[in-house]
C-alpha cells in the first residue's frame, strides 16, 4: 500500500527527521510511505486567510488523481486508533493509495477540504506541526500493528 503525508512545513528539525525516518522504516513491511513538504506562506506578509489559501493551492498542485485524500482538520471526525486502523485496512484491501493532508498554522482552506474524501481530527488540542506529523506517523504505524494483531497496540 502507498501512503503519502503531504504537509505544509519547513524542513524538519533533526529530532523530527529521526522520528519520521524511524516510523517510515517500521512501516516498510506494511506500506510504502512518503513525506512531501510544501513551504509555508508568511502570515505576517499575506494575513491568515490568504496564507491558508496560497498553501492550499500549493497542496492542490501536488495531489494525485487516484489517491484517497484524508484531510487532518479540527472540524473532522474523531477516530479511535482501532477505528482508524479499520479505515486504513478497508483502503488497503481496496488497493487504495492514501494521502494525508496537513495544513499550515491556519489549517486547510475550504477549497482543499472539499477535495478530501475524509476529514479526520486528532482532537481539539493544538500541536506543533512537526510533532503532529510524528503523532500521525505513530498512529499509522499503530493502525498496521492493530491490523496485524501485534502487541504494540496494547
Amino acid at each position: 500500500m502507498q501512503i503519502r503525508i503531504l504537509a505544509v512545513a519547513k524542513k524538519a528539525s533533526t529530532w523530527v527527521a529521526e522520528a519520521e525516518a524511524d516510523f517510515v522504516k517500521r512501516l516498510q513491511p506494511y506500506a510504502k510511505l512518503k513525506i512531501d513538504l510544501v513551504s509555508p506562506v508568511d502570515e505576517n506578509i499575506f494575513g491568515a486567510e490568504e496564507s491558508s489559501k496560497r498553501e492550499s493551492q500549493s497542496l492542490l498542485k501536488k495531489l494525485v488523481k487516484d489517491e484517497f485524500i484524508i484531510a487532518c482538520d479540527l472540524g473532522g471526525k474523531s477516530f479511535t486508533s482501532t477505528e482508524l486502523a479499520k479505515k486504513i485496512g478497508e483502503l488497503r484491501d481496496n488497493s487504495a493509495k492514501i494521502c494525508f493532508l496537513v495544513g499550515g498554522s491556519n489549517g486547510l482552506n475550504s477549497e482543499i477540504l472539499s477535495r478530501a474524501n475524509l476529514r479526520i481530527s486528532f482532537g481539539k488540542i493544538t500541536l506543533p506541526h512537526e510533532l503532529f506529523r510524528v503523532v500521525l506517523l505513530e498512529q499509522i504505524y499503530r493502525s498496521y500493528m492493530i491490523l496485524a494483531g501485534k502487541r504494540y497496540h496494547k
